[in-house]
C-alpha cells in the first residue's frame, strides 16, 4: 500500500508538470517527455490520455503535444501568509496551530484549481502523507524575522551563542537559510569575521532589524556554502578513507552522498569509503557510533579524534557506573543504537 501511495504521488506531480510543459509551447512530443521523466513512451501516452479524460484539451500537432490556448487553470489568490507557508512549509519550522491552518488554507485553494480526477488523487496522497521534522526549540516569531530579513536584504544584528563561545552581538548580512541535520541555519556574511558564516538559528536569541540594505553577491549559492561539508561545518578540504564491516555497510550507502565520494565493495561485503570533507570533527562524531564496525584508514588525525571521543565516553560512563548502586527508572537494557541516531555536533 505504501508503494502504491508513493507511485500515485509521483504521477500526480508528473501530470501537473506535463500540463505546465505543454502550455509552454515548446513542442513537447512523446519521446522528449519520456526522456525528461525517465519513463517509457507508453506511460506518456497513458498520461496524456488521463489528462484528456480529466478535461484538459491536449492537442496533437506536428511538433508534439500542446494545451489548447483557450484552456487555463483558474488563478489562485494567495495571502502573503499562505504564500510563505507554501514556500516554507510549517512542518519545517513551527508547531503553532495557526501556521498549520494557513498551510491548509493555501493547499485547499490550489486543490480547487485542479480537474476533479487529479484533485482526487492529490487529496488522497495528502491524506496519507505525514511530515514530522525535529526542529528543537526553534522560535517561530524569530524565524519569521530572519525570513523577512533574507527576503528584503536587510542588515541585522543577532544575539548569538556559539557552540563553544559565549553570547555576543554580531552584525550580519543574511544571505539565506538552510535546513541541515535536524536544524535551520542562517547563512550570512559576518562583519566580525569578514566572511560568510553559518549560524544555527536555535542559538539566535534576538534579531534586530536595521534600516540598512545590502547586495547579495552574484555568485552566492546556499548549496555552494555547504559544498564539501559532512553536515554543516566548513574548513580546509581533506581526503579521508574509512573501512566499514558488512554489518553496517548498508547504513553508509544510505547516507546522503557527497559530490566526490567513492565506495569500493570488497569480496567479504565490507566497503572502503573515500571522500573529501571540510571538517574532521563532524566525521568523527558520526563515525564513533559504529564502534568496532568501522576503522579510519587515513588521515591519522581523524583516527586520533575518534579515539578521543570513544575514550571520553568510556571514562564518563565508567565513572557514572561506579557512583550508582541501582538502575535508574526507564534505563535501556542492552540493544544496538540505530545507525541513523547520529550525534549533532553542529
Amino acid at each position: 500500500m505504501a508503494g502504491r501511495g508513493v507511485g500515485k504521488s509521483q504521477r500526480v506531480s508528473r501530470l501537473l508538470e506535463i500540463v505546465t510543459l505543454l502550455q509552454s509551447g515548446e513542442g513537447w512530443n512523446a519521446p522528449r517527455l519520456a526522456e525528461r521523466f525517465g519513463i517509457s513512451r507508453t506511460r506518456i501516452f497513458e498520461d496524456i490520455r488521463a489528462l484528456r479524460e480529466a478535461g484538459i484539451p491536449i492537442e496533437t500537432t506536428r511538433d508534439g503535444y500542446r494545451v489548447a490556448p483557450s484552456f487555463f487553470l483558474p488563478s489562485v489568490k494567495l495571502t502573503p501568509q499562505e504564500l510563505m507557508a507554501l514556500l516554507f512549509p510549517s512542518e519545517l519550522f513551527a508547531d503553532g496551530e495557526s501556521d498549520h491552518e494557513v498551510l491548509r488554507s493555501a493547499r485547499v485553494k490550489l486543490l480547487s484549481c485542479l480537474p476533479a480526477a487529479l484533485r482526487g488523487d492529490a487529496e488522497e496522497v495528502l491524506r496519507r502523507t505525514s511530515v514530522v521534522v525535529p526542529t528543537g526549540d526553534l522560535h517561530g516569531e524569530l524565524f519569521e524575522q530572519l525570513r523577512h530579513a533574507v527576503a528584503e536584504r536587510r542588515r541585522i544584528v543577532i544575539d548569538y551563542e556559539g557552540r563553544t563561545s559565549p553570547k555576543r552581538r554580531i552584525d550580519v548580512h543574511p544571505y539565506g537559510l538552510a535546513y541541515r541535520k535536524h536544524a535551520w541555519y542562517l547563512v550570512a556574511h559576518s562583519a566580525e569575521h569578514g566572511e560568510v558564516r553559518k549560524f544555527r538559528v536555535s542559538r539566535v536569541s534576538a534579531v534586530e532589524l536595521t534600516p540598512l540594505h545590502f547586495t547579495v553577491p552574484a555568485d552566492f549559492s546556499v548549496e555552494e556554502a555547504f559544498r564539501g561539508a559532512w553536515y554543516v561545518f566548513s574548513g580546509p578540504p581533506q581526503e579521508i578513507a574509512l573501512w566499514f564491516s558488512p554489518r553496517v555497510a548498508r547504513f553508509v550507502r544510505e547516507r546522503r552522498p557527497l559530490p566526490d565520494q567513492r565506495i569500493q565493495t570488497r569480496s567479504d561485503g565490507s566497503i572502503l569509503f573515500r571522500a573529501t570533507v571540510n571538517s574532521l570533527d563532524e566525521v568523527a562524531w558520526w563515525l564513533v557510533q559504529y564502534g568496532r564496525e568501522a576503522r579510519v584508514e587515513y588521515p591519522r588525525e581523524l583516527a586520533h579524534r575518534v579515539i578521543e571521543l570513544a575514550r571520553g565516553a568510556i571514562e564518563a560512563n565508567a565513572t557514572r557506573r561506579r557512583r550508582r548502586t541501582y538502575p535508574e527508572a526507564g534505563e535501556a537494557r542492552g540493544g544496538v543504537a540505530d545507525a541513523d541516531d547520529e550525534c549533532d555536533g553542529s
